[in-house]
């Protein structure tokens, strides 16, 4: 999230900073590394998705307010 000036008024929030920032981060995401064997090969490697959890409603829609998206699928990443 990019933000030039004070992030206390971002986005008309007035000076709640630090309660914006402790409900999104109650926002949850992990890596699910799946293993896969190539079948002629017998070679083996990683698949790895990162997944976000559903935020409770509040943070929700916070977010929406804030204009900001959480994927609604698994994405692939490399690490």
């Amino acid at each position: 999230m990019a933000h030039t000036g004070n992030v206390d008024e971002w986005q008309g929030l007035g000076h709640c900073a630090r309660q914006l920032i402790k409900e999104v981060s109650t926002v949850r995401s992990m890596d699910v590394v799946l293993p896969v064997r190539e079948t002629e090969s017998q070679e083996s490697r990683e698949v790895r998705l990162r997944v976000v959890a559903r935020p409770d409603r509040p943070v929700a829609e916070l977010l929406v307010r804030l204009g900001l998206d959480l994927p609604a699928r698994p994405k692939s990443c490399k690490m």
